[in-house]
Formats: structure tokens, sequence, C-alpha cells
């Protein structure tokens, strides 16, 4: 009996582990404040060249919600408009299993080229990006792609069905972390993983580093190609239910860092010694990179004003 009992402890905490909640975002920050700062957004790559124009919005007509999907109709929503930088938000590096996004999307506008708008990349890497989903107009209506990643051969996979602009749709994009190869689903059940239903991409050029899957990316393109459209309710996960499970989001800790300044010694108390520490401005560049020791780090001459300090997935707000 104490052995079986073992056992389904062991059971228990395997099926734990695999069924992480990673990200759970539903833009619970004032109307017309900028994303990037909150809550370990930032720019993605070099620093923006504008002030950060990627802005949550008031919810819109209509509204973005869909029933039964968890998280749906709180908080406010995000505008991508083609008018700001590529922005992300790291989480745990995943180097094996399969990683998942949800996000529900709402276009009010697309163009006949198309082009991508979320991904999962590599943490810090700046260039390898997977699963990118894409969004084009079939003339009255959309389509959504996918595309494993790019370079030479590479060719995005569209649905056969179109859509219908102004309306809320579930968007569920899959990706292997050890091969890059990425499916998409639309309006998927929420209970059950599909079988049959997923897009797959045929294309595949680049695989995931060692460093694995470590960042969401909301990325605004070109305004000739890009489609204009709202998101919410952004969730990533190891398993496919994880993005479902209420009780999963609801017992998600923010991921925030327990810190205190003094002077310029910043003191992090939830944090393994010789993590990475990196430093971000209010407007996403990253400004300073150090080791923890001793539970701190030396911050530099920095000049007056709000920072976001990340150490892995958690992150939290510094005023200087």
């Amino acid at each position: 009996m104490k052995k079986i009992t073992l056992l389904m402890s062991f059971i228990a905490c395997v099926v734990f582990a695999q069924a992480q909640l990673l990200v759970n975002e539903n833009f619970t920050y004032a109307a017309g404040t900028g994303l990037i700062g909150q809550s370990g957004w930032v720019n993605l790559g070099t620093a923006p060249s504008t002030v950060n124009a990627l802005v949550t919005s008031a919810p819109g007509t209509p509204a973005i919600t869909y029933p039964g999907y968890p998280g749906s109709g709180i908080g406010n929503e995000v505008l991508v408009s083609n008018n700001g930088q590529d922005i992300e938000d790291q989480f745990t590096a995943q180097t094996a299993g399969t990683v998942y996004f949800s996000v529900l999307v709402n276009i009010s506008a697309a163009q006949a080229t198309g082009d991508y708008v979320m991904d999962l990349g590599e943490p810090n890497s700046y260039m390898a990006y997977f699963g990118r989903l894409f969004i084009k107009s079939d003339g009255a209506n959309i389509a959504f792609g996918i595309l494993n990643s790019s370079g030479t051969g590479s060719a995005t996979t569209w649905s056969t069905s179109t859509y219908s602009l102004n309306t809320t749709y579930l968007i569920v994009v899959k990706v292997s972390a050890t091969t890059g190869a990425s499916g998409l689903v639309i309006n998927p059940s929420m209970t059950t993983e599909p079988t049959t239903e997923w897009i797959l991409n045929a294309t595949s050029v680049t695989v995931p580093s060692a460093a694995g899957l470590g960042e969401v990316n909301i990325r605004q393109g070109s305004s000739s190609n890009a489609p204009t459209f709202r998101i919410d309710g952004i969730h990533v996960a190891t398993s496919y239910t994880a993005l479902f499970t209420q009780s999963a989001l609801q017992t998600l800790k923010a991921d925030l860092l327990n810190v205190s300044l003094k002077g310029k010694t910043l003191s992090i108390n939830n944090a393994t010694d010789g993590s990475t520490v990196d430093v971000y401005s209010s407007l996403g560049a990253k400004v300073q990179t150090s080791k923890l020791e001793n539970n701190a780090i030396q911050l530099n001459n920095l000049s007056k004003g709000l920072y976001v300090v990340r150490v892995g997935n958690m992150t939290s707000k510094i005023m200087m």
C-alpha cells in the first residue's frame, strides 16, 4: 500500500510538471498606459526609436470576450496597429516537449500579403522565432496561417476556411521545443486537445537551440502587410489542458521579485545566487546585466526613473 501511495505521488508530480502554466496575461493595467514595463513586457531587440506606442486600450466594440475561456472579460486589451515596437514577455525556458500559447484575437483590418503577429522565441536571441502566427486578408474575410520558422524554402501554411473581421477568435499555437515543428488551431475544444484539426506547417528551416523556447512575442509588422487587431488573454503552457484549467490560472503566482533598494544596492530575496539579473528602462531598453551574489547586485549609475528588474520569468519594478 505504501509503495502504491508513493507511486501515485510520483505520478502526480510528473503530471503537474508536464502541465505547467508559464504565462497568464489578461492586461489588467490602466487603459491608455504603455505595455512596455508592465509585468515583464520589454522591447524585443534594440532600443525603441519612439516612445512606447503599443498601449492597452479600453474594451472596444465589440469587446474581446470568448465563452468559457479562462480570463475572458478580465482587465483590458491591447491594440496592435503597426505604430509601436515588437515586444516580449519571457518565461522559464523549455528545452523539451511541446510549448503551447493561446490568445483571443479580433481583427479589424488585414492586408492581402499578410504578416506574422505573434510567436515563441529563444530567450534573448532576438532572431530565432517559432510558431509564427500569420493573418492576411482573403477577399472580404481573413485567413490565419502558421510558419515553423523563417529562411530559404519556408512557406506559410494557411487555413482553408476563412473568417470574419470584427469577430473574436480563440487561437492556439503549439511548437516543439526540440524540432520547431508548429501547428495552429482556431476555436478548438477547451477540454480535449484536438487530434486532426491542427493546421501544420510543412516546412522546417531552423530548430531551437539548446536555449529552448523562453519568450512569447507580439510583433507589429509593416503597414503594407500587417493587420490591425486587438488581443487579450495570452496563456503559455507546457500542456494543452493547462491553457484552459481554471485552477492553474487561479493559483499561478504573480511573477514578482521580492526586491528592496538601498542606495545602489538592490536586494532580491526570492532568487538564487548566481542567477542573471537584467535591468530594463521604462522604454524596454536593457541597461544592465549582473549576477546575483549574496542576494544582491550593485546598480550602475542609472538616471532617475522607473526600471524593470527581471530574473528568469520573475519581474519587479523599482524607482530610482
